[in-house]
């Protein structure tokens, strides 16, 4: 019969303890294990400070530390009454009154604010030609840049509509001085 060993025989837990281990473990002796460690330790004792004092083992204490000091407090710890007592006074999640939050019902409460009414009205025929002019003159400009065989003919007409509209619009335009109501109307409007 042929014997058959993995990749990790020489790991094995189950296997038979071998000749060397024999003599300790097996008389339940412990003194003698005891002094192979100790005389492990002082062969080694150099590479063992090395690694104490290395940057991994500095990490490691200090997440040790870190994780000791979340262990000794739990909320668990606390009673109820740390929480909700008998005495409790009330905080600010127990408001019950209104609040500015309910804004519609606070502010339709003895306010004398009118919401603005945004009527347009009519609008006069010559400012609407001359908005017609101005949008076209630039979407003629920009048919120019896109249809090169005809950029000629939409650039000359789509820079006089432009140019008429804008200049309609800038004539047509009344400024702050003819529009006040009285001596103190800045021209702020709703």
């Amino acid at each position: 019969m042929a014997t058959v060993l993995g990749m990790t025989a020489n790991k094995d837990s189950n296997a038979t303890p071998s000749a060397s281990n024999a003599g300790s473990d097996a008389n339940g002796g412990g003194s003698n294990a005891d002094a192979e460690w100790a005389d492990f330790m002082a062969s080694h004792s150099d590479d063992l400070n090395d690694v104490a004092r290395s940057r991994s083992a500095r990490k490691f204490d200090k997440a040790a530390k870190k994780a000791e000091k979340h262990a000794q407090f739990n909320v668990n710890d606390l009673k109820n009454e740390a929480f909700v007592g008998a005495d409790h006074t009330p905080g600010p999640r127990d408001h019950t009154g209104r609040s500015w939050l309910d804004v519609d019902d606070v502010m339709d409460e003895g306010s004398p604010f009118t919401p603005p009414n945004p009527e347009i009205g009519s609008v006069r025929k010559t400012t609407m030609l001359f908005v017609t002019l101005l949008v076209l003159g630039v979407l003629c400009l920009a048919l120019a840049v896109f249809i090169p065989s005809l950029s000629g003919l939409l650039g000359a007409t789509g820079g006089v509509m432009t140019l008429l509209g804008a200049g309609g619009m800038f004539a047509r335009h009344r400024g702050h001085s003819e529009t006040r109501t009285d001596i103190f109307d800045d021209g702020a409007r709703v």
